[in-house]
């Protein structure tokens, strides 16, 4: 039996969702972020970096969500949640190796300029610092996504799941108004919405249990124009 470590809101539900889409048996075990739980010895055991997500495989333990979504897909390759081979699973790695390396990693300075500056003005500089980058990053992103419809133009797979995670986050109350035009992202969360609504209980049900305990009500309702 499977078992992811999450946080609802958080980069593991990429891999929560992932896990509903592709149908398979699994567990789930809250690491409550806001109390630290990753940073106790007991999950540090389990990941010693002390991050989500984390899946439980038997004895092993899977961590980063690059890894885990691929290892989910070789699951179940009749369900061709990424491409096999050749070019088109090169690109797959490619969008998820800049969502996790670029994309994320952009939101940081905003989420927690704790971790970067102990002082609180020294903070509100790193947030303002990190707001810049972080729309010249989505700015990137969404001219890379283009019309889509998805990350891989036609074909859905675990690299939108993943995207969604990001654009999830833009869409918080912080940063309301602050982002610019979106354009092709926020077509491709209203499209991947009505998707995941429909899907329940499946993906669209992971998504939408996560976003209700974490206040992301965008999930269940596109973003008002």
């Amino acid at each position: 039996m499977l078992k992811l470590y999450y946080n609802p809101g958080s980069c593991s539900l990429a891999s929560h969702a992932a896990l509903e889409e592709a149908g398979l048996p699994y567990e789930t075990e809250l690491v409550d972020l806001t109390q630290n739980v990753q940073f106790s010895e007991d999950y540090r055991r389990k990941n010693p970096w002390g991050r989500v997500p984390a899946l439980l495989i038997g004895q092993d333990v899977l961590t980063e969500n690059v890894a885990i979504l691929n290892y989910i897909a070789g699951l179940v390759p009749e369900r061709e949640l990424l491409p096999k081979a050749g070019l088109a699973h090169a690109r797959a790695i490619e969008w998820l190796s800049l969502l996790s390396s670029t994309v994320h990693v952009a939101f940081r300075p905003i989420f927690r300029p704790n971790r970067i500056a102990e002082t609180e003005s020294g903070q509100k500089d790193v947030a303002a610092t990190g707001l810049n980058s972080l729309k010249s990053v989505l700015s990137l992103l969404d001219q890379r996504l283009g019309e889509g419809p998805y990350a891989l133009g036609d074909r859905f797979s675990l690299c939108d799941l993943y995207l969604f995670v990001f654009v999830l986050w833009s869409r918080r109350p912080m940063l309301d108004g602050k982002l610019g035009a979106l354009p092709n992202l926020d077509a491709f969360a209203e499209r991947l919405a009505a998707a995941l609504r429909s899907a329940l209980p499946g993906s669209g049900g992971a998504c939408m249990a996560e976003g209700a305990q974490n206040g992301l009500s965008c999930i269940a309702r596109p973003k008002p124009r």
